[in-house]
């Protein structure tokens, strides 16, 4: 996308023939929206229609923006497809409050997935029935909750907003705020809350994304890196912003905030700043 108005949060669909990602449709208000990949597959999750499909168990054809959900009064962010399902899951922002709500791909309202944790600012998936929440307060805090039998606990304070599981596991990654200028992605057991350290972040930088053979990819202003338990950090060549960025940014122009990665690990998607 190349446009005004606030476009962010992307995130793939479970094959990689869809992108999930928050716009807004006016000065006040955010949808879901879906785009269709060129090349990208489809498969059926449990006999239903995967994530990469809309209504009716349709692809969206590539190229195509398709809004998912209508809700008149309400706005939706940090769009994520729930494993094993097929609906999404994404925080649902109403009269000031923000809960974790589920939809039907098709945009269907299914209603709030934990009913007494708010305000709830970001999430990510460690399989089809544990969330982990960053949960907004003084501090924030890291709380992990069982969507079937509605357990919620606490496991960490002061998360950053980034929020995955790491490929390949039952684990979840999030980066804990130590003090102001020291920042680590951990990894957390949601069964027994138990972290271990992984690498400290880029000095001030708390997005980022993990690749299906195990690397990190986090931003640094225009510059994108990658790090691997053998090599550390380093910048991945080739990766310019586009030359049209407008300078009427609040970051510089090309900055890159958030970041998602395919799957099969053959597409990234980069929130760049303009």
């Amino acid at each position: 996308t190349d446009r005004d108005g606030y476009v962010n949060q992307p995130s793939f669909g479970p094959a990689g023939a869809a992108l999930y990602y928050t716009s807004a449709v006016d000065s006040t208000q955010t949808e879901v929206f879906r785009i269709g990949l060129e090349g990208g597959a489809t498969e059926e999750v449990n006999g239903a229609a995967s994530g990469d499909r809309g209504t009716a168990g349709q692809s969206t054809p590539a190229g195509t923006a398709q809004q998912v959900t209508r809700t008149p009064g309400a706005s939706e962010f940090s769009p994520t497809v729930i494993p094993g399902q097929d609906a999404l899951s994404a925080i649902h922002e109403e009269r000031g409050l923000q809960y974790l709500w589920r939809y039907g791909t098709d945009g269907t309202d299914l209603g709030p997935i934990f009913a007494t944790v708010e305000p709830v600012g970001y999430h990510a998936w460690a399989d089809e029935r544990t969330a982990a929440m960053f949960v907004l307060g003084d501090p924030p805090t890291l709380q992990v909750g069982d969507a079937l039998s509605g357990e919620v606990r606490t496991v960490a304070e002061n998360p950053g907003r980034s929020i995955h599981r790491i490929p390949g596991t039952a684990a979840i990654s999030f980066v804990r705020k130590v003090t102001e200028d020291e920042w680590w992605i951990e990894g957390l057991d949601p069964a027994t809350g138990e972290t271990e350290r992984i690498v400290r972040t880029l000095p001030g930088r708390e997005d980022y994304a993990w690749t299906p053979a195990g690397e990190i990819l986090m931003g640094d202003a225009a510059a994108l890196y990658a790090w691997s338990a053998a090599g550390g950090w380093s910048e991945v060549p080739g990766v310019a912003p586009p030359v049209q960025l407008s300078e009427a940014s609040s970051t510089a122009p090309g900055d890159i905030s958030r970041i998602a990665v395919s799957p099969d690990g053959t597409r990234i998607a980069i929130v760049r700043s303009r």
